[in-house]
């Protein structure tokens, strides 16, 4: 064999060893042999979950058609305040709309020009912080939000504009402006306006939230006719200009399985999550609990004393009931395991705990107590109490899959 033919076989045979190598460790790392979970800190909550009905003492503010809101959502109103306001056409909505929006352009440039004594370095990092709140409420489609956020903005922007002297002020756009709110005038005529008819919280009927029956109704419903009547379906919503919810307090009733409401008592404080939205929470306190032991059905009170536009949009609702709190390192229920070992008088004996993998090891790490326990994971204590033999630290690396495991086994 001529040596330029041994020179190609040995590179030839060297780049395939290279090659199934690669293949080998490419292999490993997209099917290991292990799989690991990171033993992270976490919250989780004991907690009851029921469906429920939001309760508020309201009022309906009358009247319908082609509306334009003058107050906001959540907004505290008192008698004869105009809420809303009727229109005879469309042209007319869109006229006072338009009006509106001119007037507010014509007040951010009022304020723009208003920077006697003010410093450039605060107007600067407003400027910054208005841009990093609209980019942050753009990203999570807050367009609502957006829209107040560029005002903000750009109310900074002219302001530096004007104490850096590249603007004399904004007279000229100023007055503009006022020239076609007084065209539009013709068109607006005059709607007809739509008082408040208390004192209150004002929301529109369309975010308002449904209340299908009285508060006398539920409150005297046993725990079974309440259960019923939460499952029946929704029907039409009476059209309305909106309500005026007239308390700050609100309720919630709900019905759960007796067991679970053996966990709770009367005057006890804690807070009611809404999963379906954000997972908003509110605090609240258990009025009553009334319990159908023939049915194995609690109906439950709860109470409320915040108010907000989030709250008034409320229901007919899937709550949770968060009990208990706890906070500690995350383990997977799927990593337990029990291994016989000796002890120093060489009984047999049985320790429960999980294995984790440190380097190219695998170690044993005993667990005697848990704060908490769901199907899918465990909580342990950041510091274990006395007399407690936890051997799981946070960011652990927790074996979930694997065969053979074995403390002190080389992987």
């Amino acid at each position: 064999m001529k040596k330029d033919e041994w020179l190609k076989i040995s590179v030839s045979t060297l780049l395939l060893v290279a090659v199934l190598y690669l293949v080998y460790q490419i292999q490993g790392i997209f099917n290991p042999d292990y799989r690991t979970e990171t033993a992270i800190y976490y919250q989780m909550s004991e907690k009851i979950e029921m469906t429920a009905a939001i309760v508020f003492e309201k009022q309906a503010v009358e009247g319908g058609g082609l509306l334009g809101y003058l107050a906001e959502d959540g907004e505290r109103v008192h008698p004869g305040q105009l809420v809303a306001e009727n229109y005879a056409s469309a042209e007319q909505a869109q006229a006072q709309a338009q009006s509106r929006q001119l007037k507010k352009q014509i007040e951010l440039l009022q304020n723009s020009g208003n920077v006697q004594g003010s410093d450039i370095g605060a107007i600067t990092q407003q400027l910054e912080d208005g841009l990093y709140t609209l980019l942050t409420s753009l990203e999570s489609d807050d367009y609502i939000s957006a829209v107040n956020d560029f005002d903000k903005y750009l109310l900074a922007a002219n302001k530096i504009q004007c104490l850096t002297e590249k603007s004399s002020g904004f007279n000229d756009q100023i007055a503009q402006l006022k020239v076609q709110m007084d065209l539009l005038s013709a068109t607006i005529g005059t709607p007809t306006p739509i008082p408040s008819p208390a004192s209150g919280y004002f929301i529109r009927n369309e975010r308002a939230g449904v209340q299908l029956y009285s508060k006398e109704q539920i409150e005297t419903a046993s725990p079974t006719e309440l259960q019923q009547l939460l499952a029946q379906p929704v029907g039409d919503v009476p059209s309305t200009v909106g309500q005026i919810v007239t308390d700050y307090r609100w309720a919630i009733y709900g019905t759960t399985d007796s067991a679970l409401a053996q966990q709770l008592k009367t005057g006890q404080k804690l807070y009611l999550r809404l999963p379906e939205h954000d997972g908003i929470e509110f605090p609240i306190k258990v009025e009553s609990i009334v319990t159908d032991r023939e049915a194995n059905l609690s109906k439950i009170k709860l109470s409320c004393e915040n108010i907000t536009p989030e709250a008034l949009c409320l229901g007919i609702e899937n709550v949770e009931l968060i009990v208990n709190q706890y906070e500690g390192i995350r383990v997977p229920r799927s990593a337990e395991h029990i291994r016989t070992t000796t002890d120093e008088t060489g009984e047999l004996v049985e320790e429960y705990g999980v294995y984790v993998k440190l380097g190219r090891l695998m170690y044993f790490r005993e667990i005697t107590d848990k704060l908490y326990e769901n199907e899918q994971y465990m909580l342990l204590s950041l510091e274990p109490q006395e007399g407690s033999r936890n051997e799981v630290q946070l960011y652990d690396e927790i074996v979930v899959e694997g065969i053979d495991l074995e403390d002190g086994k080389l992987i």
